[in-house]
């Protein structure tokens, strides 16, 4: 899925297209901006996405561009956030969610994926008030988790926005700046989350070395053009086969996969079984499962060997097929697709398919017996 043809308008000189600002006007704004600001500002952030945003900011204040920097980050109950790690280690002074700080004591609030809706009384501390990075190109993908949606809605673009905060609602505020990144076809979370990482601390330092003349161009959002990313939970890995395509399959892996498994039910033995890798529905592309298995229906499941170093555990879908490695049964230990045959498909549930033309594969029939389904956990 891409963003539809209608774009949010945005004036040139909030978006960068390229390498270069286009707008001669804007380029003499800055250029009338003697020295950079040298600001007080308190970075609100938990996570990696957070991180390298405060990495530019931490260089910029030992350089001296930046006349304080402090850290506010939320309690957690196990695991330290990688933004309080890179606080201690660099002898960030670090406060606690909600800050107790004085009206004026900082000039300029930044926040990137905090995961707190910041209050007026905050906000009103900071003169400058408060800037955040978000990882989408507003107001599509509002709330806590656009990098996940964008993959899972098959997105071929998205992008980073620095927006100011208003109290109240999450990612409504007025957009300051906009640039978009691609999302290649078999990038997966991590990939892309840090690549928007690189991307939106680079953006956040033009804002802030620019502040005013940003704040000049500052456009609020159109409001008909919403989506929202809430945040997700395990229910959002329950695969049902009947009713998704391999493609949904595959980018719903793609935004999730690192974080839980895809899970559904193997209906002979009435187990949860997880998927830890899943493939690019184009791997079985040379191997035209449908005409191997035309009565095949979503959830039956073969093993395919298309080569002696290629074997899938291939799932029919309500269109195409997905195919998985590392299988998790149960509570048994991760399992090759191989295995997986061994232990729970009927011989007759065992193809090898390699080194064969379309139009030389027979059609096999698959026991109806051996299939996922939805599990209701």
């Amino acid at each position: 899925m891409m963003f539809g043809r209608r774009r949010f308008k945005l004036p040139r000189l909030a978006v960068k297209d390229s390498c270069q600002w286009k707008s001669d006007w804007f380029l003499k704004c800055l250029s009338t901006q003697s020295k950079p600001l040298r600001l007080k500002i308190m970075f609100f952030g938990t996570d990696d996405f957070a991180l390298e945003s405060l990495k530019r900011l931490h260089e910029k204040y030992k350089s001296q561009n930046l006349s304080r920097l402090e850290v506010c980050c939320a309690k957690t109950k196990h695991l330290v956030p990688a933004v309080s790690k890179f606080s201690t280690t660099n002898n960030i002074n670090i406060h606690v969610w909600p800050p107790d700080i004085k009206q004026g004591e900082f000039d300029l609030g930044v926040v990137a994926s905090f995961g707190h809706l910041i209050p007026s009384k905050i906000i009103g501390k900071f003169p400058r008030g408060m800037l955040n990075v978000h990882g989408s190109i507003l107001p599509k993908l509002r709330g806590a988790a656009p990098i996940i949606h964008a993959l899972k809605e098959g997105f071929t673009e998205t992008g980073v926005t620095i927006m100011k905060i208003k109290p109240k609602k999450f990612d409504i505020g007025d957009i300051l700046a906009i640039e978009r990144v691609p999302i290649e076809p078999q990038e997966v979370r991590p990939q892309l989350t840090h690549k928007m990482a690189v991307v939106g601390s680079e953006l956040l330092l033009r804002v802030v070395d620019d502040l005013d003349a940003f704040e000049k161009v500052q456009v609020a959002q159109e409001e008909d053009e919403v989506t929202y990313a809430p945040a997700i939970d395990k229910s959002i890995a329950f695969l049902d086969f009947g009713r998704q395509t391999s493609t949904e399959i595959y980018n719903l892996w793609r935004g999730v996969g690192d974080l839980m498994k895809l899970r559904c039910r193997w209906k002979p033995t009435n187990c949860t079984t997880r998927f830890g890798v899943c493939l690019p529905p184009t791997v079985l592309d040379d191997l035209d499962l449908d005409h191997a298995f035309p009565s095949a229906e979503p959830g039956q499941a073969v093993l395919v060997r298309p080569s002696k170093r290629r074997k899938y555990l291939c799932v029919k879908c309500r269109d195409g097929w997905i195919a998985f490695q590392s299988i998790y049964h149960g509570t048994k230990k991760v399992m090759q697709p191989q295995d997986f045959a061994n232990g729970f498909l009927g011989n007759q549930s065992v193809v090898v398919l390699g080194n064969q033309s379309k139009g030389d594969i027979k059609e096999i029939r698959l026991s109806a017996e051996y299939r996922f389904v939805k599990d209701n956990e």
